[in-house]
């Protein structure tokens, strides 16, 4: 006998709910090892210049192309065009992989806030517009401003999307299945995350990276992209949207000049390079640098840096008797105080003789450094460059014009060329300064001043500041305080009076010159 709750509900609609429910539960199976498929018949994408704005997705075969490389590779790297609607495809893959896998976790950083809430609404769409797989899957979803919840019926199983902004603390604070890394590019703070994150996705059993971006210079993505690693590289040119005429392309090469490269690039090759804005574009690694060898003792040798807890970068360089000049000798090192930094220094000006002992050789005549390290601390009273002073390292206040400093380094980089037609330059780096070499040529013109460089990613600047701190100084030396009265500042003078010592005083009038009292 049929139930109370089923007696007055014909049979045929009772066989037909069953029949859609088979359905669904076999198109739901199917989905499930056809990606593809499902994410052309299921998935929507927002098209802006449509008028129902939310339309159903039917990719393009580079889009499709790279659904199956996500569905095969472990670790993926995309450098795209823009407006390649890579992102979507990237929550395409991640949905599937959330829906079909329950229990799985995707986490995804984006540059800003902002940009992390938008992909958590963007796959909230997407889930929003497919009731049929939900259905068939007896599944339930839910969303927050950060994250997306996916269930079964009775929330026994559990996948869940996460979306944060980039922060050093990011890459530690998760174990995924799936690591979505948006704009990869231009996320802060993309060396400590990836240190971090990588031991959690680098499982023998599974754990999966999507890194996708357009191009931006000097950063991890364009190193990872340059280097022989495990990644399976993925590029999206300006032509992977078919509806992209050469004609197109040359109206917007017309609008955008030379960023055209950047933002639409053809080959991977046009992606990557310069694009007329590196600051250095003169550098060559030929002419620029050189191996080792040891300096000879009467050649002059000054040591340059740039301090602080993020990178102390260091430099030794010594000028032979022909006005060549050679940085030989490099520290590099965060988190370094200035004690230990002064210890780093110490065993840098020292040389070991062939018979074990050991000489000054290195000992340098100033060691430069910029103006800020001057500033008192409030707390303190103290400037780094007296804590510097108190550990035994002596500093010489260099000039901070950037611009001049910058034209300094240029002057330095100069490529000339010998009677004989081959080029040489007067200045040379040894190969064992790997980060001053690595930093030059990658640091850009700033785009809103063209006679400086770009402060940002602003790992780039350490050791080129530092560079400029000697060639501004060795090019343009102070004249000499000791021969005429200054007039020192308030603090100056609190300094000289406060002197907790005659020879903290002498200090103070060599680097200023004799007060006038």
């Amino acid at each position: 006998m049929p139930s109370k709750k089923t007696s007055n509900i014909p049979h045929s609609v009772i066989n037909y709910n069953d029949y859609v429910n088979k359905i669904l539960k076999a198109e739901f199976e199917y989905c499930k090892t056809h990606l593809v498929y499902w994410a052309n018949n299921y998935c929507v994408i927002e098209d802006k210049d449509s008028p129902e704005i939310i339309i159903p997705f039917r990719g393009w075969d580079a889009q499709n192309q790279t659904l199956l490389d996500f569905e095969r590779f472990r670790l993926n790297l995309i450098l795209k065009a823009r407006q390649m609607g890579i992102t979507w495809i990237a929550l395409y893959f991640c949905t599937h992989d959330l829906i079909f896998n329950l229990g799985h976790t995707v986490v995804a950083l984006s540059k800003t806030e902002d940009d992390a809430k938008e992909l958590v609404r963007r796959m909230s769409v997407i889930l929003d517009n497919m009731p049929e797989i939900l259905q068939g899957g007896g599944l339930i979803w839910r969303a927050t401003s950060t994250s997306v919840i996916i269930t079964d019926g009775e929330g026994k199983l559990i996948s869940t999307f996460k979306a944060f902004p980039a922060s050093p603390a990011a890459g530690r604070s998760f174990t995924g299945n799936i690591l979505l890394l948006d704009e990869w590019a231009f996320q802060e703070y993309a060396e400590e995350i990836w240190t971090s994150a990588y031991p959690t996705i680098n499982r023998p059993t599974g754990g999966k990276v999507i890194g996708l971006s357009t191009i931006k210079k000097g950063t991890l993505f364009e190193n990872l992209w340059v280097e022989d690693n495990a990644f399976h590289k993925i590029f999206l040119s300006v032509f992977s949207d078919p509806r992209r005429t050469q004609e197109w392309y040359e109206s917007t090469a017309r609008d955008l000049g030379v960023k055209v490269k950047q933002e639409y690039p053809r080959t991977a090759e046009e992606a990557l390079s310069n694009l007329g804005g590196s600051y250095f574009n003169e550098f060559d690694y030929n002419l620029h640098t050189c191996e080792p060898f040891k300096i000879p003792e009467d050649w002059s040798i000054y040591n340059t840096m740039d301090y602080g807890l993020d990178m102390f970068a260091h430099y030794k360089v010594a000028i032979d008797n022909e006005k060549n000049v050679y940085v030989f000798h490099e520290i590099y090192e965060s988190g370094l105080i200035i004690s230990d930094a002064a210890a780093r220094v110490k065993v840098a000006e020292l040389v070991e003789n062939e018979d074990g002992t050991v000489d000054e050789w290195y000992k340098p005549r100033v060691r430069l450094a910029p103006p800020d390290l001057w500033n008192r601390n409030q707390e303190s009273g103290k400037s780094k460059a007296l804590v510097f002073y108190e550990n035994g390292l002596e500093l010489t206040k260099s000039n901070n014009d950037r611009s001049a400093g910058w034209l300094q380094v240029k002057e330095l980089m100069k490529i000339l060329t010998a009677p004989d037609g081959s080029k040489y330059s007067k200045f040379k780096i040894f190969r064992t300064c790997p980060n001053l070499i690595r930093t030059l040529p990658q640091i850009q013109i700033d785009e809103k001043n063209p006679d400086d460089c770009a402060k940002e990613p602003h790992e780039l600047t350490h050791a080129p500041d530092a560079l400029r701190y000697f060639a501004i100084y060795w090019t343009q030396p102070p004249e000499s305080k000791q021969s005429r009265k200054v007039k020192y500042r308030p603090d100056q003078l609190e300094d000289y009076y406060n002197a907790r010592s005659e020879e903290e005083r002498q200090l103070i009038i060599k680097r200023y010159g004799e007060p006038e009292l």
